[in-house]
C-alpha cells in the first residue's frame, strides 16, 4: 500500500478532493469533483452538504485508487465565507440579504466608523451575517471559515486557520471585534487562530461512519484556497510566477521584499520574510467561457467567430498587460522575473487556451502534475504538519522540484 494525504479543497460550487502521494509521477492522479445543489447554495445552507460530499469523493477515490491508503487528512477552501454550527452559510461572494459592506444596523457613528475603516477582510462578512441570520448566529457556540467548518465535522475541535502572522490584519482580533460591534459573548465564538499546517485532531468515531475514513485517522489544518494555489504552484521562492486561472484569474509573482506599482496588489507570502505581489485579470470569466465556446463552435448555433476572435484577442492583451506590469515593478525594485509562469485551475485543463496564452503572451507556461494546485498545497502542508520535512520550502522543493 502507498501511503496518501486526502487533500481536500472547498469551492463555492463543489468540493474537489485526492489521494496524493508524495510521488506525484507515480502515476495519474485523480480528482473527485463533487457538486453542492443550486438549492443549498441560493437557501445558505451549502455547508451541510460538505461532509456527504465528502463521503462521496472518499468512495471514489478509493475505488480508483484501490493500493493507496490515507495517512492523514488536510482541508482547505474558500474565504471570507462564515458559517455557523447549524451549517447555514455565507459565502464569500454571496451578497448580504439587505445590502453590502458597511450595513451596521442600529450601531453606533463610532462604530459604524470601525466597520467602514476596518482593514479585516471578516469583520464586514460578520457584521453582514449576524444581522441577516440573528438566529443562527445567537444561537452557534462558534463561527468558522469554510475549511474550519468541515474540520470541526470531522474531528469536533474548532479553529480558525491563520496563513502567517502579517495576515493578522486581514483576519480579526477582540479589540477590533469590539470597536466594529460585537459583544463579550460574541467573541467568544471565534476559535483561536492554528498556522497552516497545524495538526488540528483525529477523525471521530461519528464522522468516520459519516465519510467513510478511518476512525483516528489525523486531521491537518489547510489555508485559504488562494494560498494553498500559491503554495501548490511552487510561487513561494522570489522570483517564481503563477497564472491561478479558473472562473476567477490572477497572476502572482513572489518577491523577496514588498513591491508597488499602480495596478498591483501587495500582501504576504505564506512563508515569512517573503512577498505575494499580484495582478487580477478581470476579463477572466469571459476568457474562460469563450475558449471553452469556441472549441465546440458550430455556426449553426448562432456563433460568431470574428467577434469571438475579437474578444479573445482582448483578454489575451489583459493578461500579457497583467505580466508586463509584473515584470517591470520587479525588475525597478531589483527583483528577479522568470521567463516562465506555472498555471493552475480550471483553464489548466484546457491544452488549446494554454497554447494560445503561451503564443499571445510570450512566456512559456508550466502545468503542474495536477491541476487543481490547491490539493498540491494541501499536501505540502500536510507532509511538513505530519514532520516529514522542516517547512514549506523545503517540502515544496522534495514534492514538486
Amino acid at each position: 500500500m502507498t501511503d496518501t494525504i486526502l487533500c481536500v479543497d472547498i469551492g463555492t460550487s463543489s468540493l474537489k478532493a485526492a489521494l496524493l502521494p508524495d510521488n506525484l509521477r507515480a502515476g495519474e492522479i485523480f480528482v473527485s469533483r463533487q457538486y453542492f445543489s443550486e438549492e443549498a447554495v441560493v437557501e445558505n445552507r451549502v455547508a451541510e452538504e460538505w461532509l456527504p460530499c465528502l463521503k462521496a469523493a472518499v468512495a471514489e477515490l478509493t475505488a480508483k485508487n484501490p493500493d493507496y491508503a490515507v495517512e492523514a487528512v488536510c482541508v482547505s477552501g474558500n474565504g471570507p465565507t462564515v458559517v455557523t454550527d447549524d451549517g447555514t452559510t455565507l459565502l464569500y461572494n454571496q451578497l448580504f440579504v439587505n445590502g453590502g459592506r458597511g450595513q451596521a444596523g442600529n450601531l453606533s457613528a463610532q462604530k459604524k466608523l470601525a466597520l467602514k475603516n476596518t482593514k479585516s477582510l471578516f469583520i464586514p462578512r460578520f457584521c453582514g451575517f449576524k444581522l441577516n441570520f440573528p438566529f443562527s448566529w445567537n444561537d452557534s457556540a462558534h463561527i468558522f471559515g469554510a475549511p474550519e467548518f468541515l474540520i470541526h465535522e470531522l474531528t469536533g475541535e474548532s479553529v480558525a486557520i491563520l496563513p502567517e502572522e502579517r495576515f493578522l490584519p486581514a483576519y480579526w482580533n477582540e479589540d477590533e471585534l469590539k470597536k466594529c460591534g460585537f459583544s463579550e459573548d460574541d467573541c467568544k465564538k471565534f476559535p483561536g487562530f492554528v498556522k497552516a499546517g497545524n495538526f488540528v485532531g483525529k477523525v471521530s468515531a461519528s464522522a468516520a461512519i459519516a465519510t467513510g475514513l478511518l476512525e483516528g485517522t489525523l486531521v491537518f489544518a489547510g489555508a485559504p484556497d488562494f494560498v494553498v494555489a500559491l503554495i501548490g504552484t511552487g510561487t513561494v521562492f522570489p522570483g517564481r510566477l503563477c497564472d491561478r486561472a479558473g472562473t476567477s484569474e490572477g497572476l502572482n509573482l513572489c518577491t523577496s521584499k514588498p513591491v508597488f506599482a499602480e495596478g498591483l496588489r501587495t500582501l504576504p507570502s505564506v512563508v515569512s520574510g517573503l512577498w505575494n505581489v499580484s495582478y487580477l485579470i478581470n476579463s477572466s470569466q469571459s476568457l474562460r467561457g469563450h475558449r471553452e465556446t469556441s472549441l465546440c463552435e458550430n455556426p449553426s448555433h448562432g456563433e460568431n467567430p470574428s467577434v469571438n476572435s475579437v474578444a479573445s484577442v482582448r483578454k489575451f492583451d489583459e493578461l500579457s498587460h497583467g505580466i508586463n506590469l509584473l515584470r517591470e515593478a520587479a525588475l525597478s525594485y531589483g527583483e528577479y522575473f522568470p521567463d516562465f509562469m506555472t498555471i493552475t485551475g480550471g483553464q489548466a485543463l484546457n491544452e488549446s487556451l494554454v497554447a494560445q496564452k503561451e503564443a499571445a503572451c510570450g512566456i512559456k507556461i508550466k502545468k503542474m502534475p495536477c491541476g487543481d494546485a490547491e490539493l498540491l498545497g494541501d499536501l505540502i502542508l500536510a507532509r511538513v504538519g505530519l514532520g516529514d520535512y522542516d517547512d514549506i520550502t523545503e517540502a515544496v522543493f522534495a514534492i514538486l522540484g
